[in-house]
């Protein structure tokens, strides 16, 4: 059903000479829809899928969405922003979703005013109450220390039903370096019930790795194990690459580097006797799958044996299971699976790995000279003011035992939806600090340049709606985490200038609104190329790998001293919260970048340019998370101590 209002514009009759003048009728009408929504039966303590209520200008002038109220606050607001001004035709939406705290019925309303009137839309849902308790065997696995390219022991997971009637597993997450097996899709523990896993770790490149096993149930909130390994430099030859490929997608072309370590280079591979790869692709010595999928290959999984040779005077050799998943087209542009520079007609460069080298110019690095490592200083300061967070009371008083400690994120549509896996995925940890509450600040079509205007309305959902429905003040919000663009265009550099400016605009904006914000942690777009060619492509590339400059700049800038970025008082007025990089998670497509990071095609949703549900927003959120865990500026705080 629709809400349908019109509204006519007074009419004037001028006379003039005898002759009476009737201007001609404007008016404005509009609808929302739907009318009413009833969410059904949610379980107490978990929250329903949002609905979106619809807001269309249907007349021929401009109407504006004033302002919006929602009651009880069981319902909560989940995106868009007012006041907002519609031009004929144009159309916005709001969504709420329902979460119960008790096991009863409520009756809500969503109240939307359009030019001051207001259009009630009815709410319904239910509360409903399990006796289901699902228990861990465990809290945590360590898989200690393990070579590249070389699988750990095996360790178990037990998941119990210890409550009083039946739940359902309905998923397991988990990523790489880390696996699990023992689940084989949803499983039904009645009462008393047990299901064991088992999870190994396998890096492919030296470093700490710091994840979750979340198990996702149908009654429950999530819960989860922490995983912790640390991948050393091998010694014996190993073939270094995850056992599983990243996904190809049908008829489309494919590319896998596949890594070896020790031994003696150089290396040779081979495909071992009776193994082959899906029609369309051909194994390199050097290691490289490439090609593109044969129209004949069915989706599904395909199994092979990859041997490696070294140059020993007498050679080694070793092999390694695989397996490459094919799945169906998305939609956006599969075939793109790297990106071409337009200046130098070659692939496009992680600033991770450009280093000193330079993009139409400009350095590459994550900070001047080409570096990758944060500046001794600037880490020292950070570590400090790390050091001094405490969970804070609505008021910002430290409050050590009811405190809170806000991380707010600012961004658009791929924020908002990486950052809500995050908050999953961080909340299933049994390591969190507790005290650490999310606010997930980043909204659908919310630019840099609109957050970089104080007094833009996308602020105004997060000090009405998300920061109590975080249970949180203002004052309580500490950090910061900001992957902001702007739909692109126009010549490189100066077009970056341009989100530079807004980036920075944003940080002095969170210190003015926050005030007990002390640290903000910023990221870029991920790859965008899949999304080169589509209908209205938001920032393709180059774009989208042309942000990770802007944030350079703004943490440059800061380390620089301008004024306008300070953070520290003893360098004069504070403006600025302590910013840095939080995560830099560019690589071009299925060009793997030294650590080995790819984007697949199935890792973006259908416009190339959001996330998928099924693999980019887990793979997003997990490097965000191990940031989180493993930062010397952030493990202060954001872990259990």
């Amino acid at each position: 059903m629709n809400a349908i209002q019109t509204r006519l514009a007074p009419v004037l009759a001028v006379a003039c000479l005898g002759v009476i003048f009737w201007p001609s009728l404007a008016s404005a009408s509009y609808t929302i829809t739907p009318t009413s929504k009833n969410f059904g039966n949610v379980t107490v303590g978990l929250v329903s899928g949002s609905t979106s209520f619809t807001v269309t200008n249907t007349g021929t002038t401009a109407v504006t969405v004033n302002s919006y109220a929602l009651a009880p606050s069981q319902f909560l607001f989940f995106a868009g922003w007012a006041p907002k001004t519609l031009l004929a035709g144009q159309k916005t939406t709001y969504d709420v979703k329902f979460a119960p705290t008790a096991a009863q019925v409520y009756n809500g309303t969503f109240t939307i005013y359009v030019d001051s009137v207001p259009t009630v839309i009815t709410l319904t849902g239910t509360g409903k109450a399990t006796a289901a308790k699902a228990s861990l065997s465990t809290t945590s696995l360590d898989f200690g220390s393990n070579p590249a390219g070389q699988t750990s022991l095996p360790q178990s997971v037990t998941v119990t039903n210890t409550g009083a009637s039946s739940m359902t597993l309905n998923s397991i997450v988990v990523d790489p370096p880390f696996a699990v097996t023992g689940f084989n899709g949803a499983t039904v523990l009645a009462k008393g019930a047990s299901l064991t896993l088992q999870v190994t770790a396998r890096g492919i490149s030296p470093g700490t790795s710091r994840s979750v096993l979340v198990l996702n149930y149908s009654v429950l909130p999530s819960n989860g194990v922490d995983l912790s390994t640390t991948t050393t430099t091998p010694v014996a030859l190993a073939i270094a690459s995850f056992p599983t490929l990243p996904v190809a997608t049908a008829r489309a072309a494919y590319l896998s580097t596949l890594l070896a370590g020790g031994g003696t280079p150089p290396y040779s591979f081979s495909l071992s006797t009776g193994s082959t790869l899906p029609t369309g692709l051909t194994l390199s010595t050097a290691g490289t799958i490439s090609g593109t999928l044969d129209p004949s290959v069915s989706l599904g999984t395909y199994p092979f044996t990859v041997q490696i040779t070294d140059s020993s005077a007498i050679p080694n050799t070793a092999t390694l299971a695989m397996s490459l998943q094919v799945l169906g087209p998305t939609g956006s542009n599969c075939n793109n699976i790297t990106w071409i520079t337009g200046q130098t007609k070659l692939p496009g460069v992680p600033l991770n790995d450009l280093g000193t080298g330079t993009y139409i110019g400009k350095q590459g690095g994550l900070y001047p000279g080409g570096s990758n490592v944060r500046p001794a200083a600037h880490d020292s300061d950070g570590v400090a003011i790390a050091a001094g967070i405490q969970p804070l009371d609505a008021n910002g008083n430290v409050d050590p035992v009811n405190g809170k400690i806000g991380i707010l994120s600012i961004g658009m549509s791929d924020t908002f939806d990486v950052f809500l896996t995050f908050m999953a995925d961080a909340n299933a940890s049994p390591s969190k600090n507790p005290a650490v509450t999310f606010v997930p600040g980043a909204q659908p079509r919310a630019s840099a340049t609109m957050f970089a205007d104080p007094n833009n309305a996308v602020w105004n959902p997060i000090m009405q709606n998300f920061l109590p429905q975080s249970g949180l003040t203002a004052n309580q919000v500490v950090i910061g985490w900001v992957n902001d663009g702007n739909t692109t265009t126009g010549t490189f550099p100066s077009n970056m200038q341009q989100t530079q400016a807004n980036l920075e605009s944003i940080a002095r904006n969170l210190y003015t609104k926050f005030p007990n914000i002390k640290l903000a942690y910023y990221g870029s777009r991920f790859y965008a190329g899949y999304s080169n060619g589509t209908v209205s492509p938001a920032n393709p590339e180059p774009y989208a790998y042309q942000t990770g400059f802007a944030v350079k700049w703004t943490i440059q800038d800061q380390l620089n001293g301008v004024a306008s970025m300070n953070y520290n008082a003893a360098n004069g007025p504070v403006v600025a919260p302590w910013v840095d990089w939080g995560l830099y998670d560019w690589a071009n497509g299925l060009l793997a970048r030294s650590d080995g990071l790819v984007w697949t095609c199935q890792d973006l949703e259908s416009d190339g340019t959001h996330p998928s549900q099924s693999f980019g927003r887990e793979k997003d959120s997990n490097m965000l998370l191990n940031f989180f865990k493993t930062d010397d500026t952030t493990t202060p705080w954001f872990l259990k101590h």
